[in-house]
């Protein structure tokens, strides 16, 4: 079974200042998460995105704008060596469509778990929400709260150096 970290986009991995980050043009990516992301492989955590893109449901923008935000990020992450495994979305709002992949609810994870061989007990996930953390709790995932666009590196040092428990 494979270790895993799960990581939340918005704020995370990307600057989460605007509502919604939905363009190409507008992803820019947060300190600290090229070299973070590449500790955390080479100790060889599997990388998977589990992201809520609540616009879709809202009609904000398109699964498609999603698909080419998430084809850019993997593709500038690959030009430095790190592999995302997976990329999960929920394109769903409880106020529009119900769903039980929308975080805190546990779906994507579940979904990644099943998909990779990911191990929950040797797992991570960080996010920079409270539903983050439900849903890391929820689904046996070790929890990591940053701040929103926090340089998240010295985490990525603290998971592989087993600090975090």
């Amino acid at each position: 079974m494979n270790k895993a970290v799960f990581l939340d986009r918005d704020g995370v991995i990307n600057d989460g200042s605007l509502y919604y980050t939905y363009k190409v043009e507008d992803f820019k990516f947060n300190a600290g998460v090229f070299a973070g992301l590449k500790i955390l492989q080479d100790a060889g955590y599997l990388l998977v995105v589990i992201t809520n893109q609540s616009g879709v449901a809202k009609g904000a923008y398109t699964e498609q704008d999603v698909a080419a935000v998430h084809t850019y990020m993997v593709e500038e992450l690959g030009l430095r060596g790190i592999s995302i495994k997976g990329v999960y979305y929920c394109p769903h709002h409880p106020d529009v469509s119900r769903c039980d992949c929308r975080k805190p609810s546990v779906g994507m994870i579940e979904q990644a778990i099943k998909d990779l061989g990911i191990d929950r007990s040797r797992s991570f996930m960080i996010g920079d929400s409270n539903r983050d953390v439900e849903a890391a709790v929820k689904a046996g995932v070790t929890p990591v709260k940053t701040s929103k666009n926090e340089d998240i590196e010295p985490w990525c040092r603290k998971i592989v150096a087993g600090a975090i428990s």
